[in-house]
């Protein structure tokens, strides 16, 4: 297929359900230039947007056999500190990123190179955001990336991961019909569900680490190599409704803000985003990654207590002694009990021990029969301390995934149990959620993309060749004709003319 069209012209495509929006609704990227110096190796990339503030993503592709391909999001890293890629930006005529392949993509070299420049509604941001919550931390600081691949250092290798950062993967649930729950029982019984919103979710349970940058105490049990196994004895209250290291709880019931002296208030305080504990709903939905209730999040067919298949720590694959019936002590390694966060494989959504591990603590106060809420979440906003779908006074939150206390089959994806919000075991723990964008004409991937392309080496001998800009490429009438095409992991077919 061929299509004609301008050199250098706006390229925007957006995909909604097989429905296009519409161009104005999209941030536009336009004269995307690219350059290297010869002697330092570092490469700038220029650029115009409009529909200002847009969240800006950056690929850099070569030019082989099969077409543009790129060299790989774990080389395209190592940026200058004030360059305008991987977060929101606004308020220039022109925008430069400065990237430097000698350091990220050691001895790369390519005959032809491009930048693919692509940018994002706020309203509907890239799938994956990372929010820095260390002491040295600055509000409204957090990064974006259009997937897993393109997180500096990689999201298993860099440990900061999982100590002082957090991985937020977006979860595009608005609007879905789906059946929450199985089967016809209580407290378990299936029932439709609409969740109103897409949202991010984190990608690892909240880790001791994590907590302790935030909150400055930690009460957790299994602390050997504690750092990034899950926080663990923290009441809801603490997580939301108490004043510090206390249980007792202080205000700060959704949907009001959560107490001042709450984990949630400092972590929203130093991030400058909405973070809260998961609805119960979203909790499901994210944990299913859109599999059926009798499968793991991975798409594998339950089994019973012992299975191999869980993926997640539970009773009998290291969460107890070998041959123990007793809790383990507190001094056991990561070998046993709580595992370290990412220890085991990831859902199909690459959200990792929604199965096992710790019981994650959700909203939602616990009720039995929560089938006539269809997924919202379980608290009166009109009166905050009741349920929503009985309307009676609240008790416990719930607690949902299972624990490695249990068998595999109490950390089924539709389990359900109630949890003392005043409460600390060993067993629970919790990740947390945010917005991810509101606006209904955003509810899909909506972005543009520009590029340009040069002759690009990382290597440690200047290339004669490294600032020569690559050749025209027109047809008749000098109008370029071809196109290339790649497609991202769930964000759709996007085109790029040249």
């Amino acid at each position: 297929m061929v299509v004609k069209a301008k050199k250098k012209a706006k390229i925007t495509m957006a995909v909604l359900c097989g429905a296009v929006l519409t161009a104005g609704a999209t941030p536009t990227v336009s004269d995307v230039g690219m350059s290297q110096d010869a002697a330092t190796r570092e490469v700038t990339i220029t650029y115009g947007l409009s529909e200002v503030p847009a969240i800006v993503t950056l690929d850099i592709q070569t030019n082989g056999p099969n077409g543009w391909v790129s060299i790989g999001g774990e080389h395209i890293d190592c940026f200058s500190p004030d360059s305008d890629v991987w977060r929101k930006v606004e308020g220039k005529d022109t925008y430069s990123i400065k990237w430097h392949p000698d350091q990220s993509w050691p001895g790369g070299k390519a005959s032809e190179a491009r930048a693919v420049v692509s940018a994002w509604s706020p309203d509907n941001p890239p799938y994956y955001m990372v929010a820095d919550i260390s002491s040295a931390a600055a509000a409204n600081a957090e990064r974006y990336y259009p997937s897993v691949e393109f997180l500096p250092g990689g999201l298993l290798s860099n440990p900061a991961y999982r100590t002082t950062k957090l991985v937020m993967r977006k979860v595009m649930a608005k609007g879905v019909a789906w059946t929450m729950g199985n089967g016809g029982k209580l407290p378990s019984a299936a029932h439709p569900a609409t969740l109103t919103n897409n949202y991010y979710i984190g990608v690892f349970e909240v880790t001791q680490g994590q907590w302790w940058q935030v909150a400055g105490y930690d009460n957790s049990m299994f602390t050997i190599e504690g750092a990034m196994r899950p926080v663990n004895r923290a009441s809801y209250n603490e997580i939301r409704c108490a004043s510090g290291n206390t249980t007792a709880w202080a205000g700060g019931n959704w949907p009001a803000p959560p107490h001042p002296g709450s984990f949630l208030y400092k972590l929203r305080k130093r991030t400058g985003l909405d973070f809260d504990l998961p609805g119960e709903g979203q909790w499901e939905f994210a944990c299913r990654a859109g599999f059926a209730a009798n499968m793991w999040g991975t798409g594998v067919e339950i089994g019973g207590s012992s299975d191999v298949n869980m993926p997640g720590r539970h009773r009998y694959n290291g969460g107890y002694l070998e041959g123990d019936s007793n809790d383990p002590p507190s001094s056991v390694g990561p070998s046993n009990a709580l595992a370290v966060v990412g220890s085991y494989a990831p859902n199909a959504w690459g959200i990792y021990d929604m199965h096992g591990n710790v019981f994650e603590l959700c909203l939602d106060w616990y009720e039995d029969d929560i089938g006539s809420i269809g997924g919202a979440i379980n608290v009166d906003p009109e009166n905050p301390s009741s349920t929503l779908a009985g309307k009676v006074a609240g008790a416990t939150r719930v607690r949902r995934g299972g624990s490695y206390h249990v068998g595999a089959t109490e950390s089924r994806p539709t389990n359900r149990l109630g949890a003392d919000p005043a409460g600390r075991a060993q067993q629970w723990g919790f990740r947390v959620a945010c917005h991810a964008g509101e606006a209904a004409e955003h509810a899909a991937s909506s972005f543009s993309a520009n590029e340009e392309a040069i002759t690009l080496s990382a290597g440690a001998v200047p290339s004669a060749t490294s600032v020569r800009p690559l050749e025209a490429r027109s047809s008749s009438g000098g109008e370029s004709s071809a196109i290339a095409m790649d497609t991202f992991p769930d964000r759709g077919l996007f085109m790029i003319l040249r």
